[in-house]
């Protein structure tokens, strides 16, 4: 009995104990939340002010050549010398490579004395058809003797020549290149020989009409085949100035894949020439922004990679179709390689101009909170920080554009809003102008 007495009494004084200690943590609390709320915040606060915005959307893209250049050889052959290397820069009519063109020289040396044969045919030829009309001057005469006399001397002499070339190349004791050198020189003094002893003869006998048209004809014939041999000596020295390889622009070697005593044809590109005085950048940009830009727009270019300010690069082509895989359009921009410190690959980054709106009302960024019932900014009125709903606009990196709820010259609070709440006390403690 004495101890259940006892029990309650020792409960009674536990309870009674544990009221006055919540009741001193209460008070305790509540002092210190009544200490906290009375806490000013010190503030800086900020006119708000007109002025203008620029809202720009940022596009990246990679950096290409705007020219890049296959070389490729016209003409067939081993190669003689390669003379640049992959980042070797190069201007336009710089020699890359040159090909072997001792064949091609040869061949015009043969085709010279084709021609000189050839010219001396229509000399033979005209002669033949004066005597044709009927030119009875002994001059004439003589001198048409004397060409077949020396026709006939020069087919002899061609003749014992290619009979002992013939044995020499059957023997292959001489190449073919001049064997066919042999014989064409052959073939042109027996045809020289027949048109010397024609125009002899017709000079001779006083032919008839049909004879003087044949020498006419064989006039004609001469004066083709000594055009057609001058043809192909034009061609030759041509494809000899195509021996030697330049470069078509000014630029950089991106590629290189010949080498000394190489084999190449017209179907190969031993070089790549990129040219770097004047980059591509392609952005693909949406139909928000399509219609914000034109051809020969200048635009901001960031490149990281140059570590410099900022280069200027212009809009070269907007595409008019959207592509329906990305449902963006391809915008070309030129971008000048100052000091070539851009490189293709590199990335770029591009400034577009969206929207510029002059004369508004604009608030510091930072100053502007959000909460899910909107926007709102801090204001100070009889110290304490009134919450104020405002609508925004275009924006920047720094400033907002404030279309309802301020006017030019209401002061917004723009360091310690974050740590604010409605009605918190504050102190002013500096105005930023």
């Amino acid at each position: 009995m004495l101890y259940k007495k006892g029990f309650g009494y020792g409960l009674i004084l536990s309870l009674i104990l544990l009221v006055l200690i919540f009741s001193f943590s209460s008070c305790d609390k509540t002092q210190q939340h009544n200490e906290e709320k009375t806490d000013i915040i010190p503030v800086i606060i900020k006119p708000v002010q007109r002025g203008s915005l620029e809202h720009i959307t940022q596009y990246k893209g990679i950096i290409k050549p705007k020219n890049l250049v296959y070389v490729v050889s016209p003409i067939p052959g081993r190669v003689l010398a390669a003379n640049f290397e992959v980042g070797d820069r190069v201007a336009k009519g710089d020699i890359l490579f040159s090909i072997d063109s001792t064949e091609i020289k040869s061949n015009i040396k043969v085709l010279e004395e084709q021609l000189k044969v050839a010219k001396a045919n229509i000399s033979l030829a005209e002669n033949a058809v004066i005597s044709a009309m009927g030119s009875g001057y002994e001059s004439q005469r003589l001198q048409l003797e004397s060409a077949l006399t020396s026709a006939e001397h020069n087919y002899t002499a061609a003749k014992r020549a290619f009979d002992s070339a013939t044995i020499l190349y059957e023997t292959k004791i001489i190449n073919s290149l001049k064997y066919y050198e042999i014989k064409n020189q052959f073939e042109q003094t027996r045809n020289a020989l027949r048109t010397a002893d024609n125009a002899y003869q017709l000079f001779i006998s006083k032919l008839s009409e049909e004879a003087i048209e044949l020498s006419k004809q064989q006039l004609e014939q001469a004066r083709a085949s000594y055009n057609a041999i001058k043809i192909q000596i034009e061609i030759a020295n041509q494809q000899l100035k195509y021996a030697d390889v330049r470069s078509p622009i000014d630029g950089v070697v991106v590629l290189k894949d010949i080498f000394e005593g190489a084999l190449v044809s017209n179907t190969m590109a031993p070089y790549v020439i990129s040219g770097n005085d004047t980059l591509q950048i392609a952005i693909s940009v949406t139909e928000q922004v399509i219609n914000k830009i034109r051809k020969g727009n200048e635009l901001k270019i960031i490149i990281p990679s140059a570590k410099t300010g900022f280069f200027t690069g212009k809009i070269t082509s907007v595409s008019p179709i959207m592509d329906d895989k990305t449902f963006s359009y391809v915008v070309l921009i030129d971008v000048p390689n100052k000091n070539n410190l851009i490189k293709p690959g590199m990335t770029a980054k591009v400034d577009i101009l969206i929207e510029k709106r002059e004369n508004i009302v604009i608030a510091p960024l930072n100053s502007v909170l959000s909460e899910d019932s909107g926007k709102y900014v801090f204001t100070v009125e009889d110290n304490k920080a009134v919450k104020r709903f405002v609508d925004t606009g275009i924006s920047n990196n720094d400033f907002v554009e404030i279309t309802k709820g301020l006017e030019t010259g209401d002061f917004i609070i723009v360091k310690g809003q974050h740590f604010l709440k409605h009605n918190d006390p504050v102190i002013v403690s500096q105005e930023d102008l």
